[in-house]
């Protein structure tokens, strides 16, 4: 930057119009009527100024120049006690404000190839705004966790997002269930008729799936051959009747039909069948009457029992009755399925099943370093620090849930937040930095300061779009 003038005598508004010029031609761009400078001259009359050929106060502004590699530079001076010193000034005291617009910033964080170009705003309180696409490189140590809804109707299971842990905070399944992919349903396996699901709950051990109902035995289905006996059955006053024809010493005939009418109940897994009556020739006996004991000595015990199937662990067969349609047995109780066992889909290696407040848990690392792009929005007070402008953020907000910074920076890796600044000539230092509306302003201060036109770097005019 230099200012250069002649003492001449001529009065004030002539050799203001004179000085104008010559510090105005150090900024002038041909035909960029944008980057013409504004030179304004203060401290009073001129004459004395210049006859002391030192200028009390000089005001210079250019909207749009090129700093160096940056373009569309605005800046604002205001220069005290400026002297001539060979190529340059000396100046004894000058406070200067450099605008950049968001556009020509550099990257706040470096952006993966075909993504969206980082954003970059002002906040109501004069935060700064980045909004970018992490790297997914930069995602790889994230740890989240899912936390699943589990919902049933008939054998149709709904796993919905219930919340998300991320960063040591929660963010609620709205804003992330269509990234999770939303609700999804699955079909639980087939139960015979009669029985139906009545819960699925997690828990620590696995997923545990209640089981209640009854299973009805049809008499059409019983066998018909028992001990190498025909027989055939009938459901009678909650008794179930086996009638066939058996050989009963002291009968004048060798083969007696009758119907046993027998009460079941159950022993573990076992249905025993205990004889109630005897029914012969339309006369129903008592079990100890001598011909009713003579009709059983014919049938062993395990003519008279079942072995049911066997059950999950945890269920159990709670009763048996008979009833006009068969033998129904009631069946109940729960069943655990553990985390390793569940036919899940999609959850990605590593991925950790649990159970925790009722809902069903997935927890993995790196999950959206290989899932789809998620953007986030860095806010930060931008600082001079050492020479350098940090952008490091305070908060750092992702699917719509703000997280402090330090807890984010822990498992997301965030590169490109401090930028060297220009190195000043002696005597000048940037004093702060705030955040406007379109861009940044440095605030440089200075004092005894020699200036040439290099002194910030190569200045020269913009190139207009």
């Amino acid at each position: 930057m230099t200012v250069a003038f002649l003492p001449l005598p001529y009065v004030d508004g002539y050799l203001a119009g004179k000085v104008i010029d010559q510090i105005s031609a150090k900024f002038a761009c041909p035909g960029n009527a944008k980057a013409s400078p504004q030179v304004v001259l203060g401290g009073g009359r001129l004459v004395p100024q210049l006859l002391r050929r030192r200028l009390s106060e000089v005001h210079v502004s250019v909207t749009d120049m090129t700093l160096g590699n940056t373009p569309h530079v605005a800046m604002t001076a205001k220069l005290r006690g400026v002297r001539q010193s060979g190529a340059g000034a000396r100046i004894s005291d000058m406070d200067m404000s450099l605008t950049i617009p968001f556009s020509s910033m550099p990257s706040a964080m470096p952006a993966p190839e075909g993504s969206p170009k980082p954003v970059m705003s002002r906040t109501e309180d004069g935060q700064l705004k980045v909004k970018v696409v992490p790297d997914p490189e930069q995602a790889k140590n994230m740890k989240t966790t899912v936390f699943l809804k589990l919902d049933l109707q008939g054998n149709t299971l709904t796993v919905t997002p219930e919340r998300l842990s991320l960063f040591g905070g929660t963010v609620p399944g709205s804003k992330f269930a269509e990234l999770a992919g939303g609700p999804r349903t699955q079909k639980l396996p087939a139960l015979p008729a009669g029985l139906k699901y009545t819960s699925i709950v997690p828990k620590a051990d696995g997923l545990h799936v209640r089981l209640d109902g009854s299973v009805t035995t049809p008499l059409s289905t019983l066998p018909t051959s028992v001990a190498g006996r025909t027989v055939s059955y009938v459901a009678e006053n909650g008794l179930l009747g086996i009638s066939t024809a058996l050989q009963i010493p002291g009968f004048p005939i060798p083969s007696v039909p009758l119907t046993i009418f027998v009460a079941p109940h159950l022993d573990g897994t076992t249905l025993n069948m205990e004889p109630r009556s005897i029914r012969i020739s339309g006369n129903d006996l008592g079990p100890d009457d001598p011909i009713s004991q003579l009709v059983l000595s014919q049938i062993t015990q395990s003519d008279l029992s079942r072995k049911l199937p066997a059950l999950p662990k945890g269920m159990a067969y709670r009763s048996v009755s008979i009833v006009p349609a068969g033998i129904k047995v009631v069946v109940g109780g729960e069943s655990v399925r553990p985390f390793s066992q569940l036919p899940l889909s999609g959850i990605g290696n590593g991925t950790v099943i649990g159970a925790q407040d009722g809902l069903l848990t997935l927890t993995s690392t790196g999950a959206f370093a290989n899932g789809p792009a998620v953007p986030i929005v860095l806010f930060a007070r931008p600082r001079i620090v050492d020479g350098s402008l940090d952008l490091s953020p305070q908060k750092i907000e992702m699917l719509d849930t703000l997280f402090p910074a330090t807890d984010v920076l822990r498992e997301l890796k965030i590169q490109g937040t401090v930028h060297p600044l220009p190195v000043l000539p002696n005597g000048l230092s940037f004093s702060g930095v705030d955040v406007l509306p379109d861009g940044l302003s440095f605030n440089v201060h200075g004092e005894n300061v020699d200036m040439t036109r290099t002194s910030l770097g190569t200045m020269s005019c913009a190139t207009t779009q």
